[in-house]
């Protein structure tokens, strides 16, 4: 009897604990099956932002492939291109084109779009961001001839005008902001056909003891910087320029009909008889730094030439075409010339001028700042 009465508290004890133990084990289970719940979620959004990531990455690529189209193929319609990066996703880039009108010209302003994918396909990232293309020739000469300082003719040189270079019908030959000496030497001014035909000298426009109203001298709106005005790169800031040239060189030696775009060349530039640089169709924008330009007979440049002297550069410069040595479009200089019996001789081009606007060696691209969204 009093043993029965023992075992009573003691089956009670053990009911207790195998409870407690049952509810320990399925609140030691809640806990693993809450911490694999949260570990899988950890592990989702992880794999979110790694997928995220690579579809941002290949977004940013296509922006870049973007941009490098319009550098190598600026005339790029903006037509989708599609790339799959291996291993890393794919992007589709496109552009839309929009002309902004500017006083010294238009700039084309391309909307570039990006949309980049996961490599599980899982996201999906849009990027935007605007270039502008531009010319390097921010404003293309219609003056054969164009000389900061003056020309005291000492030397000879023949230049044909262009024909509505004043307007419509009004021949323009030389532009200058201070005077033109035609008192001295054999200077010669004539039209097109009359430069073609041989009779420059027979049929002049203007000529030694007389200027013509084709020579504009003594301009009060002719530009204080002369590279400014035809780069938009201010004189001071001239390594700009040189960095943008296509080919940065210290001689001529080396120039053929297959050279084309922006080339600087620092010191003196000699072209041998008969020599041909560029063409109608790619032409080049020759600068010639703090040196003399001299063309010997037959040689021709199709394009622009710039006699740059730099700001701070004390000496002087010349021009000297021997012969029938000329340029096919402009010649331009920040500096007097004629002073040293220099020869020059330039040739309106329309074709050549056109070719310095539309090629595409010319054009240049630009991310517009701030134009960067991914919404």
């Amino acid at each position: 009897m009093t043993a029965k009465m023992c075992a009573g508290p003691n089956r009670q004890g053990g009911v207790i604990m195998l409870t407690a133990v049952l509810l320990l084990l399925v609140l030691v289970s809640l806990v693993t099956l809450s911490t694999g719940r949260i570990k899988s979620f950890e592990h989702k959004i992880l794999l979110n932002t790694q997928s995220y990531s690579m579809a941002f990455s290949s977004a940013e690529a296509g922006l870049a492939h973007g941009l490098g189209l319009l550098t190598e193929l600026p005339s790029w319609d903006g037509a989708p291109a599609n790339i799959t990066l291996p291993g890393q996703g794919q992007f589709t880039v496109t552009g839309s084109r929009q002309t902004v009108n500017r006083q010294s010209g238009s700039l084309r302003l391309v909307t570039l779009s990006s949309d980049g994918t996961s490599p599980d396909g899982i996201a999906t990232v849009t990027l935007t961001q605007q270039a502008i293309q531009y010319s390097v020739l921010a404003n293309p000469p219609d003056v054969p001839l164009i000389v900061a300082g003056g020309l005291d003719v000492s030397g000879n040189f023949e230049v044909a005008a262009n024909p509505n270079g004043g307007g419509d019908g009004v021949p323009l030959s030389i532009w200058t902001d201070l005077d033109v000496d035609m008192n001295n030497g054999s200077g010669t001014t004539c039209g097109l056909q009359e430069f073609s035909d041989g009779a420059c000298s027979s049929s002049p426009y203007s000529e030694k003891g007389y200027q013509g109203p084709d020579i504009l001298d003594n301009d009060a709106n002719f530009p204080t910087d002369l590279m400014e005005y035809l780069f938009n790169v201010p004189a001071d800031d001239w390594p700009t320029l040189k960095a943008d040239a296509d080919l940065r060189l210290t001689s001529c030696a080396g120039l053929g009909p297959a050279s084309v775009g922006l080339i600087w060349v620092d010191g003196d530039c000699s072209l041998n008889a008969n020599v041909t640089v560029g063409s109608i169709q790619d032409p080049v924008i020759l600068v010639v730094t703090d040196g003399d330009l001299i063309m010997n007979g037959g040689a021709e440049i199709n394009g622009m030439v710039f006699s740059f002297k730099k700001p701070t550069t004390v000496g002087n410069f010349e021009l000297d075409m021997v012969g029938s040595a000329r340029v096919n479009g402009v010649v331009a200089s920040n500096h007097p010339v004629g002073h040293a019996n220099g020869t020059y001789n330039s040739v309106y081009d329309a074709d050549v001028l056109e070719s310095l606007e539309q090629n595409d060696a010319f054009q240049r691209v630009a991310i517009v700042p701030g134009s960067w969204r991914d919404f």
